[in-house]
């Protein structure tokens, strides 16, 4: 025979299985509610690290920018070479930076450089000189071939600038030249530099500026001067800030904060967005290291919670041994009586709670029979005289039916929503309507001109409020309108039924042109 498992061994086991399924459901809650918040978090700070090197971008341009634009005030009337050189090596020095500064004729002949560079050269054709003319001072990141060729690349590659260049005015507004600087592109790597090496921050948070046209300027060697197409890339030439996460081209899934150029004071910006990229599974360490914690914490706790439950389970079990078998009884049917104890006045009330029940079974149980015997005889005279009932409405509904439809005129019921819900044969011939098709259908937008629907609607809605209706019991004449829109001059009484079972408008309607 198959041994029984004890009351107290169930028990335990419910103790130990509702303590692990709780301590699960809160870990895992937490970890989740805490993962969205440590990943939200992460992506943040890239966005703000993106937000913080546009921002460092952008003042280091303005500076770049007014210092020019100085420099270009200076030298505004006549032309003293002499001053040129001396203003543009000073520039030099202070920013060694400057590629290459030079002073223009209105033609575009170089007329003095640093270090010479250039003087001679027609430049008239080159993009920073048309812009300066034009009013624009700032060109987006281009190459130089011909200067790198002067002034020597040292790791072989082609040189890059931003170009700066401020058109040279006399007293009467009269252009003189052009003041150009060559700014090279070496500056953004010493901002990428001072932003992230300092802070001790990862090496493989990589960040890249994107020029106005999609390119990028500055990032990783094996997407430097490519045109990405990212959904981060989209979001930041739009203007917008935050972070995304997204596949790169090299196939490896990447966190991405981005953040977009606004200029700064009266420097205008170039257009550039910035975007700061960093491998998804070391941006999230930190989660997968809070999950390993939880998840050990719940463990544990799942384990101290379940010996504690199951201690507590046979505590409080053991004196309930003896009312299990009266509980056994009851369930077979027999009418056991609960043996006295004194474990403690819970179990003895449950041990007397468990006779009264037996007693009061055995009455209920007679009185049911005598009950349901009645009843029996009772739902069988109700049912009969509900069916006697709904006969004699069915005939009623029936000859009133006929009544409307024998009616010589045409006959219309509403309902209090303004909707259609009888439509007789005459007012089929006088409107042109079927009844199916006017059955449910708005009066409103059927039978009454367009010029009249507001003031209907606002009579109904009236009723509504204040259950006035002064219409009712009057004869008026109004004009409706069929099927085609013919207009039709009627004269009509309008009804009201408003009881717990029925509540409609009715009316009986007389065409006025028979009379004519």
């Amino acid at each position: 025979m198959q041994r029984q498992v004890s009351l107290s061994a169930w028990l335990a086991l419910a103790f130990t299985l509702l303590s692990l399924l709780l301590t699960v459901m809160l870990t895992v809650f937490s970890d989740r509610t805490a993962s969205v918040q440590v990943r939200r978090s992460i992506g943040t700070n890239l966005a703000e690290l993106a937000n913080q090197t546009t921002s460092r971008l952008d003042q280091a341009m303005f500076e770049r920018y007014r210092e020019v634009r100085l420099i270009a005030n200076r030298l505004s009337g006549p032309l003293d070479l002499a001053q040129v050189r001396s203003e543009i090596d000073a520039l030099q020095q202070s920013y060694p930076t400057y590629a290459w500064i030079g002073v223009t004729d209105p033609a575009g002949t170089v007329l003095a450089a640093t270090r010479n560079m250039l003087e001679g050269a027609n430049v008239s054709q080159r993009p920073w000189f048309q812009n300066a003319l034009k009013g624009q001072a700032m060109g987006d990141v281009h190459e130089a071939l011909l200067l790198a060729q002067l002034m020597g690349s040292p790791d072989g590659e082609p040189m890059r600038f931003v170009d700066i260049a401020f058109p040279l005015k006399d007293d009467n507004g009269q252009i003189t030249g052009v003041l150009g600087v060559h700014l090279s592109w070496k500056w953004a790597r010493e901002i990428e530099q001072a932003i992230f090496v300092p802070v001790g921050r990862s090496r493989t948070i990589d960040p890249l500026i994107i020029s106005s046209t999609g390119a990028v300027l500055l990032g990783p060697p094996e997407v430097e001067g490519t045109v990405l197409k990212l959904r981060s890339v989209d979001a930041s030439l739009q203007g917008k800030q935050g972070f995304v996460r997204e596949i790169w081209p090299d196939g490896e899934d990447y966190l991405v904060g981005f953040s977009s150029d606004r200029g700064f004071e009266d420097y205008p910006g170039l257009g550039w967005r910035v975007l700061v990229r960093q491998d998804l599974d070391e941006a999230y360490a930190p989660v997968n290291q809070m999950h390993r914690r939880m998840l050990l914490g719940g463990l544990v706790a799942a384990l101290l919670f379940s010996l504690l439950g199951w201690g507590l389970a046979r505590w409080i079990t053991r004196p309930l041994l003896g009312l299990a078998d009266v509980a056994r009884g009851l369930e077979a049917g027999y009418a056991v009586k609960a043996p006295a104890s004194n474990a403690y006045e819970e179990v003895a009330i449950l041990g007397s709670a468990f006779n009264a029940m037996v007693k009061t079974l055995q009455h209920n149980e007679e009185e049911l029979r005598h009950l349901n015997v009645s009843l029996e005889r009772r739902v069988h005279e109700r049912t009969a005289e509900l069916q006697d009932s709904f006969e004699r409405m069915d005939d009623n509904e029936a000859r009133t039916r006929a009544m409307i439809d024998r009616a010589p005129e045409p006959f219309i019921g509403m309902d209090f929503e303004g909707c259609v819900t009888d439509w007789n044969t005459q007012a089929e011939k006088l409107f042109g309507w079927s009844r199916e098709e006017a059955l449910g259908e708005s009066l409103a937008h059927l039978v009454v001109p367009v010029r009249y629907q507001v003031a209907f609607i606002e009579a109904l809605a009236h009723f509504h409020q204040t259950g006035e209706a002064p219409f009712v019991g009057q004869r008026m004449s109004r004009i409706l309108v069929d099927r085609n829109g013919h207009e039709l001059p009627v004269e009509m009484k309008i009804g009201l039924i408003d009881t717990d079972r029925l509540k409609l408008f009715s009316a009986f309607i007389r065409d006025l042109r028979e009379q004519s």
